[in-house]
């Protein structure tokens, strides 16, 4: 049984949110918690504008395009070749993104795409090394775990997206445990040993690019809050790659809290909010 459509707008629109909301703040220290930041803002260093998003967003559109289409084209949604063909006009003629420009695309997804640009024998063009195991498979997980008719198939494309761009088995490891929980609803026992004890020192919760950083510092997040406002606010303040940890918890949260839950600020606030909202639907309406 698929994810109903309260709990798949939320985890969507959740991307979107934490990601919008952490990019001003990307690459700065943690801030206390009396100086949290906790509306949209502007600035930062690639200057965004208020409610604006960034790759993780793109790429998470520039996905859910391609499975609609596939969908269409050859009556299954899942194509390699088109998602890494709408990366690419999202890499080079900065397509799904409301500036029209790609501005923030990591190093290991730089390299898989220019890779694929080269040569489209296989889409699977992510770097296998184990020092390449970056957050960016992970961020824009949501379109393929709502298209997803099972938990079997969620997880099995939450591995195959994530290799598009990253072939490092920790990388895929952690996209499979992520579409396996988040699927569920729930932390699993099995896995409870992946993520952070939750009494923590917050000082010792790390936020950077490491795939494994960035799904402890969300799902702590997730962990540590009740609401999803607060779970995204307390993501994105833990600073570093600000825009992505807030991305991955927002969508923890958007799917355990659903869509109904999200305060109408945060809504209205992102960047493209109906086009978002009306392109979850879409991707629930392929099952």
């Amino acid at each position: 049984m698929s994810l109903d459509l309260n709990s798949a707008t939320g985890m969507f629109l959740g991307l979107a949110i934490g990601d919008a909301m952490g990019s001003p703040i990307e690459f700065e220290k943690p801030r206390p918690r009396d100086n949290y930041i906790r509306r949209y803002q502007s600035g930062g260093f690639h200057s965004v504008s208020k409610g604006e998003f960034t790759d993780d967003t793109s790429m998470a559109l520039a996905m859910a395009d391609a499975l609609i289409e596939s969908q269409k084209t050859n009556g299954y949604p899942f194509d390699g070749h088109m998602i890494m063909n709408n990366f690419l006009d999202w890499r080079y003629n900065g397509k799904f993104s409301p500036r029209e420009k790609c501005f923030d695309v990591g190093l290991t997804v730089n390299g898989a795409l220019w890779k694929y640009k080269e040569d489209k024998t296989t889409p699977f063009t992510g770097c296998t090394h184990y020092k390449s195991a970056g957050n960016g498979g992970l961020m824009r997980l949501a379109p393929v775990l709502i298209v997803a008719k099972n938990k079997s198939e969620a997880i099995y494309l939450a591995r195959e997206s994530t290799r598009l761009t990253h072939g490092a088995e920790e990388a895929l490891m952690y996209s499979e445990i992520f579409a396996e929980e988040v699927w569920d609803g729930r932390i699993l026992p099995q896995y409870v040993d992946y993520r952070h004890p939750l009494d923590i020192d917050r000082d010792d919760v790390s936020s950077g690019g490491y795939v494994k950083e960035t799904f402890q510092a969300a799902w702590w997040a997730y962990q540590t809050t009740d609401s999803f406002e607060n779970c995204i606010i307390e993501a994105i303040n833990l600073g570093d790659d600000a825009d992505t940890v807030g991305a991955v918890a927002g969508m923890i949260a958007g799917r355990m809290y659903g869509f109904d839950a999200i305060p109408k600020w945060m809504v209205e606030g992102v960047q493209w909010s109906e086009h978002l909202i009306d392109v979850s639907k879409k991707v629930v309406l392929l099952n």
